[in-house]
């Protein structure tokens, strides 16, 4: 029993670190592009029908696109454990074509979540940054519901009134 107990107890410990939600602000430095059926891009089925024992054919439709490497530099953590510099993220293309990170060198908002990830544009504003609104108005940070945050005529929320909502900060 006792066996069992610790063992729950570091099962318990360990999954926070699985499901890592981070908040960055950083910049694409690369987005390289690969083909389905490419070095390290599988393609998403295979190329032909298969008929199983029951004599029934199964057939593998798919919009999934290619795959795309991404190095992105965190400048800064607001949320999370992440490290400071280069960070190589590896996905899918979406559906049609579409990139997990924008092909820009501007600073942007990345919320992380899992395997989940979001970003928004930041801009310079008086007192300091703000981010869009709307590409984040369904996500939720570290139980912050964005869309409780008030936006201000431009659509675009201070940053500060995201962090300093959060249990955590940098």
């Amino acid at each position: 029993m006792r066996y069992l107990l610790s063992m729950l107890v570091l099962l318990g410990a360990a999954l926070p670190a699985l499901a890592q939600e981070a908040l960055l602000i950083g910049r694409v430095e690369s987005v390289t592009l690969k083909p389905s059926g490419a070095d390290d891009c599988p393609k998403p089925c295979p190329a032909t029908a298969t008929t199983d024992a029951s004599r029934m054919t199964h057939v593998c439709v798919s919009n999934m696109g290619g795959c795309q490497k991404i190095l992105f530099r965190i400048e800064r953590v607001l949320l999370g454990d992440e490290r400071l510099g280069l960070k190589t993220y590896e996905r899918r293309t979406g559906e049609w074509g579409t990139l997990v990170f924008p092909v820009k060198h501007e600073p942007i908002l990345v919320h992380i979540d899992g395997d989940r990830i979001r970003w928004t544009s930041l801009f310079e504003r008086k007192p300091g940054l703000s981010f869009e609104a709307k590409p984040f108005s369904l996500e939720t940070i570290s139980g912050v519901s964005v869309a409780s945050l008030p936006p201000d005529s431009n659509g675009e929320i201070p940053l500060a009134e995201l962090t300093g909502r959060l249990p955590r900060t940098r």
